[in-house]
């Protein structure tokens, strides 16, 4: 049986890395960034920008933040994250997303709840805010690598622009199945890996996927990381693509107290 399992932990590993890219546009992904579960008060920033002046005025940067604190069997964390795009004059993105995520952890499993509230500019979103709770579960644990799973309930309340005159209010409850891996190649080099499955509790059609691996290459200082992102809505609220994908490098900055 654990034959089995380390089997299916190298697939997936193999499948994710290089097999086809081809899988929400509002889903977040709050396990990317590291944390310190010590017991310490932890802080982890991390940046990305790009700034063009000349024939293209492009300013684009994201930043994410996230505070943790462990206390014996319980977890709290804290997270905001900001992206910004400005061309030619033009106010592209500027979105948000807040979650308050806790955790109760029964040796490396857990039960979890959370509150999020965000925005997305680029897809007339005005407001998004779920609440929910679920499970985790350790599948395989091999030194500092590992594989999880996890499944869970939500309710969402959303908000767009339909166009100029009428907006379009979205009220769902979604049932979420994801996985999250990490694998160290090396001291300084590992992987993270997300993949989460939202699908509408009343119409199956409707669902959404996310998918990134992150690399990270591990500094006296700080991290660099390398990021894939891909988002899928089956059914767009509004008149929007289905797919997002974007492509991020950035650096990492985790204190502890």
């Amino acid at each position: 049986m654990k034959y089995a399992r380390v089997k299916i932990y190298n697939f997936l590993l193999l499948l994710f890395l290089f097999g086809p890219f081809a899988l929400a546009q509002t889903i977040i992904n709050t396990e990317n960034m590291m944390i310190d579960d010590q017991g310490k008060l932890s802080y982890t920033l991390n940046f990305q920008g790009d700034l063009n002046f000349g024939n293209i005025d492009l300013i684009q940067f994201s930043t994410a933040h996230q505070f943790s604190k462990s206390v014996n069997k319980h977890l709290f964390r804290l997270l905001f994250n900001y992206d910004y795009i400005k061309e030619s004059g033009t106010e592209i993105s500027s979105d948000y997303t807040g979650q308050l995520r806790y955790n109760y952890r029964i040796n490396k499993n857990s039960f979890f709840a959370f509150l999020q509230a965000q925005n997305i500019k680029s897809l007339r979103m005005n407001h998004r805010y779920i609440y929910g709770g679920g499970y985790r579960q350790r599948i395989i644990q091999r030194n500092n690598n590992f594989w999880d799973l996890s499944a869970g309930l939500f309710f969402e309340d959303e908000l767009y622009d339909n166009n100029l005159s009428t907006e379009n209010q979205v009220y769902n409850w979604r049932y979420s199945l994801s996985t999250f891996l990490k694998h160290k190649f090396s001291e300084k080099l590992f992987i993270n890996l997300s993949l989460y499955y939202q699908i509408n509790t009343s119409n199956t059609k409707d669902y959404r996927v996310f998918l990134e691996p992150r690399i990270y290459y591990t500094l006296d200082k700080f991290n660099i990381f390398l990021d894939w992102t891909h988002r899928f809505h089956s059914t767009p609220y509004i008149d929007v693509f289905r797919t997002d994908n974007s492509l991020n490098i950035g650096v990492e900055f985790n204190f502890t107290k």
